[in-house]
């Protein structure tokens, strides 16, 4: 991994935890989400004109990809607005985020021409799994996985799949824009992701129109629509960087797993600023993360 990806990867982290923190304020739902896409759809797209993406020369398979990206992101953010629902945070959110880090690089290792994970890395992908999954837990003797409602595991493993799969969708797709046009610039990047926020408008309106409760859900967002706006805003910024870390490394998984670095970030966060317990589950978690991401990023 470059220098650029991880400071890209980095500050992408820190944007991450705010508009979870930001998400968190309100009852988390699909309307929610719906002011989100749209606010981060109006800011990128000029991007759209500027980005110099030959559309007219790019195959099918570029808009399979992107399709998918979309249909991905739409899974992920009604996964994650439901098991908001159903679970606490610190159960949902490592689970959620710890799952795709092995998905993406098995998943890109099996079908991608990418640099092939050596051993190092691959044990880092997996400690840095374990950290996740610990930082979920009150104590050491909590965790059954029959413990969870079937509800919620499901909504976990939505989320979680829909991650994995934009994850590689995107990698794949911008490969192709640069591939085509010969070069890859950061207007680009910025340019499809003009694309999928402006395809997870269109799927999360017919969402929200099908779905009961989710139109008196955007109605009560009229009094705060700017707290969606700002974390549309740092969601956006966030993942728009890591599109651009995306362009700097031969295997995306290099990618997923260093995002999982939002982890500690946010339990350093909650446990200073919020004043929450620090367990020590949380204390061995974190400190299994960034043995992981040092291990993946140097392996």
């Amino acid at each position: 991994m470059t220098l650029a990806a991880f400071l890209l990867i980095f500050l992408s982290s820190f944007l991450h935890v705010t508009w979870n923190f930001l998400s968190k304020s309100t009852r988390p739902s699909l309307a929610f989400y719906l002011l989100m896409s749209s606010t981060a759809a109006l800011i990128w797209s000029p991007f759209l004109f500027l980005g110099g993406i030959p559309f007219r020369a790019l195959p099918a398979s570029f808009y399979l990809f992107l399709f998918g990206s979309v249909l991905a992101e739409v899974v992920y953010v009604a996964g994650l607005a439901y098991a908001y629902r159903c679970g606490d945070i610190s159960l949902v959110y490592p689970i959620m985020r710890a799952l795709p880090v092995l998905l993406v690089a098995l998943l890109s290792s099996a079908f991608s021409p990418g640099r092939q994970l050596s051993l190092d890395a691959l044990a880092g992908m997996a400690l840095t799994t374990a950290g996740c999954l610990l930082m979920s837990l009150r104590d050491f003797r909590s965790f059954r996985i029959g413990s969870i409602r079937r509800s919620l595991l499901f909504y976990i493993l939505l989320g979680a799949l829909g991650t994995t799969f934009y994850t590689l969708f995107d990698s794949s797709a911008l490969k192709i824009i640069a591939e085509v046009a010969g070069e890859r610039t950061t207007f680009q990047a910025l340019g499809y992701l003009f694309l999928v926020e402006f395809g997870m408008v269109l799927g999360e309106i017919v969402l929200v129109l099908v779905i009961p409760g989710e139109l008196d859900n955007l109605r009560a967002l009229r009094g705060c629509c700017y707290v969606p706006m700002l974390a549309g805003c740092c969601s956006s910024s966030a993942y728009g960087l890591v599109l651009l870390a995306m362009m700097q490394v031969d295997n995306v998984a290099y990618v997923q797993a260093f995002r999982q670095i939002s982890l500690p970030m946010g339990f350093l966060a909650g446990v200073f600023i919020l004043k929450e317990p620090g367990t020590m589950p949380k204390v061995v978690g974190l400190i299994l993360i960034c043995v992981g991401l040092l291990m993946t990023v140097t392996g």
